[in-house]
């Protein structure tokens, strides 16, 4: 019975050995199960993006931003728009109308004279029963048979506002070149056609002056007008 006891213990013994030392072998081989995991994941020779902060927003050069928070404009609230400085609203009456202006000669004029030129003064009165408004220059033509010439502006004047009261007078300036004979073409006006600053219906007038040195393409013609308020 001995003989046959001492081998089986033997073998016994040696199966548990091998058993635990194959136990131990696949324990170190394994290692963590999780760490395996990550780098069997990446790309070889790489590690994984760290990622950090809590998303994308503006960045610090952002207008109208601070740390991803919209700021509110300073001074606080949206505010209206600004209208800028006040205009006038007519306290001087609307502008002249020439249904409402008396057209005439200021006596005297034509036998003035500025140098070699005529000087006419063309009265505007304010026939109307409220005041009213002029600036500018009046359009002016001369007409005689087939000819018109409108006049130029021809003055260093500022043109202003000028306030008509009911039964006043204004006045504007026209100066021409009276014809003499050799001086070049001469033009015989009958009429004279005024159109108020602002308005397209005109008055005509007679012209009982010279005859006039005819410029109408001339680029400084000594014939010309300045702006209501002229004298």
């Amino acid at each position: 019975m001995r003989l046959r006891t001492a081998p089986l213990a033997a073998t016994v013994a040696l199966t548990a050995g091998l058993t635990m030392s194959l136990a131990l072998t696949l324990t170190a081989c394994g290692g963590d199960g999780g760490s395996s995991r990550v780098a069997t994941d990446s790309p070889s020779g790489t590690t994984p993006p760290e990622t950090t902060g809590t998303g994308t927003g503006p960045g610090p050069g952002t207008p109208g931003t601070s740390g991803g928070r919209t700021m509110a404009p300073s001074g606080g609230g949206t505010g209206g728009t600004d209208a800028g400085p006040g205009t006038d609203s007519g306290a001087a009456g609307a502008h002249c109308p020439t249904s409402q202006l008396g057209f005439a000669v200021a006596p005297g004029s034509g036998a003035q004279t500025r140098g070699s030129q005529g000087v006419i003064t063309i009265e505007l009165t304010n026939k109307g029963a409220k005041p009213c408004a002029m600036k500018g220059y009046p359009g002016v033509d001369l007409v005689g048979g087939s000819t018109k010439w409108s006049l130029p502006r021809g003055t260093s004047e500022t043109p202003r506002t000028v306030t008509v009261h009911p039964g006043a007078t204004t006045t504007f300036t026209l100066f021409y070149l009276p014809f003499h004979q050799g001086d070049g073409k001469e033009f015989k006006p009958r009429s004279l056609v005024i159109t108020p600053p602002n308005e397209t219906h005109a008055h005509t007038l007679p012209w009982e002056f010279s005859s006039v040195l005819l410029q109408d393409g001339a680029t400084h013609p000594g014939t010309y007008i300045g702006p209501v308020g002229s004298k």
